[in-house]
Order: C-alpha cells, then structure tokens, then sequence
C-alpha cells in the first residue's frame, strides 16, 4: 500500500467513511498484524484474544491510534503500524500477566543465577538456549552447571508462578525444574517423515491455484474467509470485528465465499459444496 493509498484510507476514517475503510484496513493488515502479535505470543489461544486486544484498541475512540499517523514522518505506515501493534501486545501481555518482576529472593543470588532466570524464566529459553546466550560472559559453564542453577531457581518458584512462566512463554516446566523445549528429549527426537517431491509439486500447484482464486474474490469475501481460517476467529469474533449484526450472518457468508471460492476453483465442473464443518458460536 503506497502513500497515496494510506493517505486516502485514513482520510476516509476521518470522514465517516468507516465500515468499507476498516475492511480494507483488515484486508490489508490483518495478516501482517497477526505476525507481530505472534512475535509476542506463542500459544495460539493467546495468540488470538491478543490479536482481538490490538485491533481493538486500532478502533478505539474513532480510530486514535490509526489516524496520529503522520505520512510526513520517518516511517512508512507499515513499520510504524507494527511498532503499534508490537505495543498494544506489551500492554495486553501486562494486563493478563502483570509486570514481569524479578522475585525478591532471586535479586540475592549470584549475578550467573539471576541472569538464568531471567533467560529461563522471563525470556523464556530453553537450557540449550540459555547456555549458548551465557557462553561468551561464561565460558567455562558447563550444562551440569546450568541444570544445577536451574533447579535451585526451580524450587524458589510457587506452583503458580511455575505455571505463569510455561503459559507465557507456551513452554513446558518438567518437574525436574527443566523446559522440555530444546532440550533433547523423546519429543525433539521424533519426526513425521517429509513429503515426497510429488506430493510437494501437488501441494505447490494447489496452494498457488487457491491463491489466485482468492485474489478474484471480492475483497469483502476475502476478508471474511481469511479472518475465519487464516486467522482462526470464531464466527462471534468474525462479526465483531467486522461490524456485522450477528455470527450467522456472518457464517451464510462464509458459506457463500467458499461456494465462490470452489467455483473459481473448478470452472469447468459442476458446482460443488463447499460447506466445511464449523465450530459453534
């Protein structure tokens, strides 16, 4: 989106003009705000009421935040939505998990033990991670060392501050005060075997005639389709975010998107259905 185009957009906002604008905004930005939020967010749940939080908060008070934009500034719109989007996750992030704050006990322990907790459990890396990051402060550390230090900052830890730090970062705290992440074990050694070239040709060729499928849907339908399955909204989340009246107008849709999109996809043979199972509002 150039200049020119941010320029019209956001004036449109300004005007009134601001159902058709916020779903151009959507169309535009949604994928590209759902990877910022996934930069913060790891666990999927999380991933999406953030996503919410962000636009949200992008609609807020006749559109604030999107129309301080200044096009004269020093950052193109994109760079500097990201760097909104980026924010309001810290701020989402701080209202579901309050402020990450050192416990009082680990701000007395040797400077090494500190800096592992705040890789582990603030951060959020694996031991693997962890040892790689400290190696050029501490040479000399050995992973023996490290799961020691570990485990003594393990049992420091409540219960629930051990949950608070796996759900935050999508990790898995063991009981033996270790992150399964990364760290060698039965999970990290299992693999589903890759597809073989034919089948990855198959998979090419059907991603690319869906792709240009999609670019010939209107843009309203489009939106809805990849807000419902890219983005994995329910149908209640479609529709708020959308401005729509209710989930099932929403859902009839959604149908009638997909039965354009399998007709685009099949020109040459007779309609097919396109319905797909959907969860319940």
């Amino acid at each position: 989106m150039n200049d020119e185009s941010v320029t019209d957009l956001l004036a449109r906002l300004s005007a009134g003009q601001t159902d058709a604008a916020w779903r151009e905004f959507l169309e535009r930005y949604s994928a590209a705000i759902m990877h910022t939020v996934r930069r913060h967010e790891g666990d999927p749940e999380r991933a999406t009421d953030c996503f919410l939080h962000a636009c949200s908060a992008l609609n807020d008070d006749g559109f604030r935040r999107l129309l301080s934009y200044r096009p004269d500034g020093p950052a193109r719109f994109r760079t500097w939505l990201m760097a909104v989007v980026s924010n309001l996750c810290i701020d989402w992030r701080r209202k579901q998990d309050g402020r990450i704050r050192p416990l009082q006990a680990v701000a007395h322990l040797p400077e090494l033990d500190q800096l592992v907790y705040r890789h582990i459990y603030q951060r959020g890396l694996s031991r693997a991670q962890c040892l790689q990051t400290l190696k050029p402060q501490f040479p000399d550390l050995t992973e023996q060392q490290l799961a020691a230090i570990n485990a003594r900052l393990f049992a420091l830890l409540t219960p629930q501050q051990r949950f608070q730090s796996s759900a935050r970062h999508g990790a898995t705290i063991s009981l033996d005060g270790g992150s399964t992440l990364d760290d060698g074990g039965l999970s990290g050694q299992l693999e589903e075997p890759a597809p073989g070239p034919d089948v990855l040709a198959l998979q090419a060729q059907q991603q690319s005639r869906l792709q240009a499928a999609l670019a010939r849907l209107p843009p309203q339908q489009r939106l809805l389709l990849r807000l419902r399955f890219e983005q994995d909204l329910t149908l209640a989340e479609v529709a708020r975010l959308t401005r729509q009246p209710d989930p099932f107008r929403v859902n009839r849709q959604i149908q009638a998107a997909l039965a354009a999109l399998a007709d685009l996809m099949e020109p040459d043979e007779p309609r097919r259905s396109a319905k797909r199972p959907l969860p319940s509002v």
